[in-house]
This record gives C-alpha cells, structure tokens and sequence, in this order.
C-alpha cells in the first residue's frame, strides 16, 4: 500500500490535525474540541518522499492509534471522516 504524502499533508488538517513544521519533520497533532490529545504523527520535509510506502504506514498507524494499514489509507484518502477517527479512539479511551 502506498499514500501520496501530498494528500496527507492535504487531508490530516481537515480531520481535526494541526500541522506544525520543525527544521526536519512536519507534525500533525490532533485536535478535540479546542484541546490536543495526546495523538500525532510527523513526515519528513524531504522532497524525495513522495509516497509513503508500508513501512512508514506502519509507523504511521501506531503514532495515530490505528487498528491497520488500511484504516490511515481511509483516513488520508478521505473514506474515514473526523467524526468517525474520533469514535476509534473514543472506544480506544485515548480521548473522552
């Protein structure tokens, strides 16, 4: 499996993710009602990744508290909405 980072870097901030970039990664801190969880994932700024292979959607899913690969495919490419992410870690207990 593989996601364009372009539309993660797109998507994310629509599905309640702050993005703030640092000398080496950009970070998306997720949002609730106004307050950061304690959820975030970070890319690199290098132009050379242009796609995000399986490794680093593996990192991916565990920094965002998914079940699978498949489930940040959907959140990235947009299947998954912000309601339905916040209902995943609702019932993870990761946020109330």
């Amino acid at each position: 499996m593989k996601v364009e980072r372009r539309q993660l870097e797109r998507n994310l901030p629509r599905k309640g993710f702050v993005r703030q970039a640092d000398r080496h990664h950009i970070y998306f801190k997720h949002q609730v009602a106004g307050r950061f969880s304690s959820v975030y994932t970070k890319v690199s700024h290098s132009p050379k990744m242009r796609d995000i292979d399986t490794g680093i959607l593996t990192a991916i899913r565990k920094q965002l508290r998914l079940d699978n690969t498949a489930q940040v495919v959907d959140l990235v490419n947009c299947p998954m909405d912000e309601h339905q992410y916040n209902e995943i870690l609702r019932r993870k207990g990761i946020i109330p």
